[in-house]
């Protein structure tokens, strides 16, 4: 693919993104995003065959913030300080990126209907990696348990955020990203005293 068509595509991805948080996918139209863009439905057709396409370009592109990170981990035995870098990694990730989130949290439906229909591979790479990960003998249960917690407290909390404090970049800005990752550091090194049963 050229630069041009490429430099388009991601065009026509951003600008579907704010569609599709404004409206949802299901009341969004090809004839629309094509005005927006000031094309023509068949010069978005060149592009993308079907909304649904275009859907999956955008789910993936949520999917390639993890590459990055995922690359701080390395090929070797994982270190719980290269773990730590990997989810302040996820964290920046994350937050630059939250109209991507916001939009695959407004189109869940739409998302898994495309996920019955096979849409799967990116997923069992995804799994696998972090089976691996968290299977790890050279972690204690307990600390195998606190990176699960960990990766929870980064993916969860800013998703939570739009919940709680509405659909907005203002929402998150509540909780400043250096304070989410201290608090993502303190899970992985918690030390409490066990409960009396």
């Amino acid at each position: 693919m050229d630069e041009g068509a490429s430099k388009t595509r991601e065009r026509i991805l951003d600008v579907a993104l704010d569609l599709f948080v404004e409206q949802g996918y299901d009341k969004s139209s090809l004839r629309e995003l094509a005005e927006r863009m000031g094309f023509t439905k068949a010069a978005l057709y060149y592009h993308f065959p079907s909304k649904a396409d275009i859907l999956i370009a955008l789910h993936e592109r949520m999917h390639s913030l993890l590459d990055g990170p995922i690359a701080l981990l390395g090929d070797g035995p994982t270190s719980l300080e290269s773990y730590e870098k990997f989810l302040d990694a996820c964290v920046d990730g994350i937050r630059a990126n939250e109209k991507l989130f916001l939009m695959h949290r407004v189109n869940q439906a739409a998302l898994s209907k495309l996920h019955m229909e096979g849409h799967e591979g990116s997923h069992q790479e995804l799994e696998e990696q972090a089976r691996k990960l968290f299977s790890d003998p050279a972690f204690s249960p307990a600390q195998r348990l606190r990176m699960v917690a960990g990766f929870a407290v980064a993916f969860v909390t800013p998703i939570m955020s739009t919940v709680f404090g509405g659909p907005s970049a203002e929402a998150n800005a509540e909780m400043p990203v250096e304070d989410l990752k201290e608090i993502v550091h303190q899970v992985l090194h918690a030390s409490g005293t066990r409960r009396s049963r």
